[in-house]
């Protein structure tokens, strides 16, 4: 690949493909920060190489990684369509992140448990498993909630009925639009996004801000 064609593809990404950059960056760094700054620097064969910004605390520090072509790309005029392609997968959102993560682990587990306090047991049935608690539990939950206890435990499962689906509604329409995934890979982040929320509402943003970002500074 001369580096004519390098130079094209590099400022091709750059600018009409941030979002691209920023899932190849988030899924070839293990250490879960949020990189900022992300631009393309130097693409070959076998590698694209993407420099990025990584901030802990008020230290932040500019720092690359290449991500690999296996195969190798064969030439520069389908050098794009396989980035973007790649790029494309690796915003797929994951399954797996509901278990294997700290965040979306306990708000699933808590939303459950909440579903299940509200839809199974009823006010009766809390009451009961309540009374069975040692007499320390008995009192917090008399101290602090009275007799609503029930009343915010219902009303805090349906905010998040109605809070998580609101948050998935709008990240599948922006992925879609900004994106431009496909609808079943929308769909999968918006199945997601409702049982856990914030936690991979949080991981889509990267990918809908940052076509909006470059756009501004376009501007």
């Amino acid at each position: 690949m001369d580096s004519d064609s390098s130079s094209i593809i590099i400022k091709d990404l750059n600018e009409k493909h941030p979002n691209i950059l920023v899932a190849l960056v988030v899924a070839n760094i293990k250490n879960g920060a949020t990189p900022t700054q992300i631009n393309a620097r130097k693409i070959t064969a076998n590698a694209l190489t993407v420099s990025y910004v990584e901030c802990e605390g008020t230290m932040c520090a500019l720092n690359s990684v290449d991500v690999a072509f296996n195969p190798p790309i064969k030439s520069a005029d389908d050098a794009i369509d396989r980035i973007v392609t790649d790029g494309k997968i690796a915003m797929e959102a994951q399954c797996t992140w509901l278990v294997t993560e700290p965040l979306p682990l306990v708000i699933l587990a808590v939303t459950a448990a909440l579903g299940y306090t509200t839809l199974m047991l009823g006010e009766d049935g809390l009451q009961s498993a309540i009374d069975s608690w040692p007499l320390i539990g008995q009192k917090i939950i008399s101290t602090i909630f009275g007799s609503y206890f029930f009343g915010v435990v219902r009303a805090s499962f349906y905010f998040a009925i109605v809070a998580h689906a609101a948050e998935a509604i709008y990240i599948a329409i922006m992925l879609r639009k900004r994106a431009s995934l496909g609808y079943l890979v929308c769909l999968k982040w918006f199945a997601l996004i409702c049982f856990v929320g914030y936690p991979l509402t949080k991981k889509a943003v990267l990918y809908t801000n940052a076509n909006e970002s470059k756009e501004d500074k376009l501007d």
